[in-house]
């Protein structure tokens, strides 16, 4: 493995050094836009950092993990499952799914463990640049915002449009791809040439359910891909950029394809994902730690635990200003969780003898004036109240104003009382239609002489 390293200084000392280690993600090179991924990973090693390694390594260890994978699903099709996002939004849809998907880590923990192990016996303090949920794990010591790092760069007056396009003093990390595409998908020409000879099917429409389940009732042997649909981060995907266009924009900033592997792949790395059976939260459904093993200190990191043998080390901070690691001997308040109550699907309302009412009855009951008071009718009305006195009414009310207990009245009399409102009405406007129809056809008054007499001959 080739890393961009900037000058170590003195190599005479003999006290085990920390090697900060940066892991640009995918959408801080499309943050730094327009300086080119160059650029900022010149302004990284200005930063302090050591070597600046690219996301796509991890895009090649979860690509190749997928094409061997795949083997054992035959001619069935099969979901990439690399994302958290994916993850949550499909077991949202049952658990009938759970036999298509193929789950592995996010991209971020594949090439921070690969980094891990290539860098042994030399302590790390891996940072991960990016917004990628799934970057949580125990291999990853500090989780930083691009925007952060961009802020970070401003505030050491790093500029990046200062920075050089190319490198020259140091060998840097093989950026090319092989095998993958942004987020860890295999790339069409190796699904295609492999025994099963299986086509990529990438959902970017509105209808993303029934697109899937069309795909999965076809029965093709199909590599389905939801991840820029659902908002991957690792695959170019953002608010502004639509789904479509979201690998397209990354793959526009990188070089030219390799023609063989850019990284070590005899090296042996845990890269399967246990997924819940139900879904949750799309954080829950990552790779996280033992939590028998969790300590005020592994939450101060990010999500790093101590390993064995590096107990008596101190404790790791970041190389960054203004980010200062916590105490190790402040305790950490946890809440015991709740039951939560379970609302009734269905209301009931009951009458005085306790007999249920019907739901059509109910409806009509909540119609009811509720500044009416409810007595029952063989109870006495109290000397110092009026039957029609309201309970707890606003004080906007006049209560010297007269009631009509309009609801008090059968139906059968409304309906009467319609009826006669209604004949008046039409009465009415007849007789006025009338009148003016006759005043029409009647012309002058005979008493009155005309405007225009007629001549006599």
């Amino acid at each position: 493995m080739t890393l961009a390293a900037a000058d170590p200084g003195s190599a005479q000392t003999s006290v085990p050094r920390t090697v900060p280690i940066v892991v640009l993600g995918t959408d801080a090179l499309l943050a730094a836009l327009p300086a080119t991924p160059v650029q900022l990973a010149h302004a990284c090693l200005r930063a302090g950092y050591a070597s600046v390694i690219p996301a796509s390594w991890g895009d090649e260890l979860i690509a190749a993990a997928v094409l061997d994978r795949l083997a054992g699903f035959g001619e069935r099709p099969a979901i990439q499952c690399s994302c958290p996002f994916v993850a949550h939004r499909l077991l949202n849809l049952g658990a009938d799914l759970r036999d298509a998907l193929v789950p592995l880590v996010a991209p971020p923990v594949a090439v921070a463990r690969y980094v891990r192990a290539m860098s042994k016996p030399v302590s790390t303090r891996i940072t991960y640049v990016g917004a990628c949920p799934g970057a949580f794990d125990e291999s990853i010591d500090i989780r930083m915002a691009p925007g952060a790092l961009l802020e970070m760069l401003a505030e050491r007056e790093i500029r990046l449009d200062e920075q050089p396009q190319v490198f020259e003093s140091v060998i840097p990390p093989d950026r090319r791809r092989f095998r993958s595409q942004p987020g860890g998908l295999p790339s069409a020409e190796l699904l295609w040439n492999g025994p099963a000879a299986r086509s990529v099917a990438e959902i970017a429409g509105e209808d993303l359910v029934t697109e899937l389940a069309q795909h999965l009732l076809a029965d093709r042997n199909l590599l389905i891909d939801l991840a820029p649909r659902l908002g991957c981060a690792c695959s170019g995907a953002s608010v502004s950029r639509n789904a479509a266009e979201a690998r397209a924009a990354v793959m526009a900033i990188e070089p030219p394809r390799a023609a063989a592997a850019v990284i070590d792949e005899r090296v042996s790395l845990d890269l399967d994902l246990s997924i819940p059976a139900t879904a949750r939260t799309p954080v829950d459904v990552v790779a996280v730690p033992d939590p028998r093993r969790i300590s005020p200190a592994f939450a101060a990191t990010n999500g790093h635990a101590h390993r064995a043998g590096s107990i008596a080390e101190p404790v790791r901070i970041s190389p960054l200003r203004g980010i200062a690691a916590a105490d190790d001997n402040s305790p950490r308040s946890s809440s015991p969780a709740l039951p939560r109550s379970t609302p009734p699907a269905v209301s009931v309302s009951r009458e005085s003898n306790g007999k249920a009412l019907p739901r059509a009855y109910v409806v009509r009951r909540r119609m009811s004036p509720r500044c009416l008071a409810a007595l029952p009718a063989n109870e006495p009305v109290p000397a110092n109240r009026t039957p029609a006195e309201p309970l707890d009414a606003p004080a906007a009310i006049d209560r010297t104003a007269p009631r009509i207990p309009w609801r008090s009245i059968s139906q059968s009399r409304q309906l009467v009382y319609i009826a006669i409102v209604t004949l008046l009405a039409v009465l009415l406007i007849s007789t006025i239609v009338g009148v003016i129809i006759g005043r029409a056809l009647g012309g002058a008054p005979a008493g009155l002489p005309s405007a225009h007499p007629t001549p006599r001959l």
